[in-house]
């Protein structure tokens, strides 16, 4: 799975780099088949945003992102929301098979 960290003009620690990574590998377990992701810090003022866009086969794409006033906490956020859209995409119905009726 390839991972893309995207924080330009941003000071983030080696730390919360590779807390993200684990994240992002423990989270894509219960992604079936996603094949990428692209995780985007950003901050405005006292605001911290992170975006992970994980992406599947057949142009799926899952995107989720969280403000909060620190890093750790957004990150978990975001986690979460891409968690429950993986697991509510999964539950799709199943198609029903009608058979034909006997004259």
């Amino acid at each position: 799975m390839e991972i893309v960290f995207s924080h330009r003009g941003i000071a983030l620690t080696e730390s919360m780099l590779k807390k993200a990574e684990r994240a992002i590998l423990k989270a894509a377990e219960r992604i079936p088949r996603a094949t990428a992701a692209t995780v985007r810090f950003d901050e405005h003022g006292p605001e911290r945003r992170v975006e992970i866009v994980f992406t599947a086969p057949r142009g799926t794409r899952l995107v989720a992102s969280s403000v909060a006033r620190f890093w750790g906490p957004a990150l978990g956020d975001v986690l979460l929301k891409l968690v429950r859209q993986a697991s509510k995409e999964r539950r799709t119905p199943v198609r029903r098979v009608t058979t034909a009726k006997r004259s």
